[in-house]
């Protein structure tokens, strides 16, 4: 086994995108939970880009409707924070205490990433935090981190 070094790590040539095919299951399902319609096509384009199928929801509480029916083929769910009816944190509680809830992955996302939203949003059950703006590639080492 080759002994990893700082250097190494950082200047590693192959992209987190291409890393991650090698770690996926085939035909991932992940499921986005935004109330921002734009934001949710970037997320979509992107998951899309990475080999997943998308389902969608505008609140948690929407979500939690839908998710029961699609969670047993989820890879994995992303959460805004900042929504109306339900927002992240309680859909993030509530999923948890679901009895059809099957500990699949659960990040939350958001442009208010302080360390007072990222412990709470870990304290409520989530798995990893993603700020907002986002990319493929930090799509991708979330994903990594998770998956492997």
């Amino acid at each position: 086994m080759p002994t990893e070094t700082i250097e190494n790590v950082l200047t590693d040539s192959v992209a987190p995108s291409q890393k991650l095919q090698s770690v996926l299951p085939p035909n991932p399902k992940a499921f986005i939970v935004d109330d921002s319609v734009p934001t949710r096509r970037i997320f979509r384009t992107i998951l899309e880009e990475l080999g997943f199928t998308v389902n969608e929801a505008a609140n948690g509480k929407i979500a939690l409707e839908k998710l029961e029916q699609v969670l047993p083929e989820t890879l994995i769910v992303f959460s805004d924070i900042s929504m109306p009816v339900m927002d992240g944190f309680e859909f993030c509680f509530k999923l948890m205490q679901e009895q059809w809830y099957d500990g699949t992955p659960f990040v939350l996302v958001s442009t208010e990433s302080d360390a007072k939203n990222v412990i709470k949003g870990l304290k409520l059950g989530a798995d990893d935090f993603l700020p907002k703006p986002f990319d493929k590639e930090i799509v991708s080492l979330v994903l990594l981190r998770i998956l492997q």
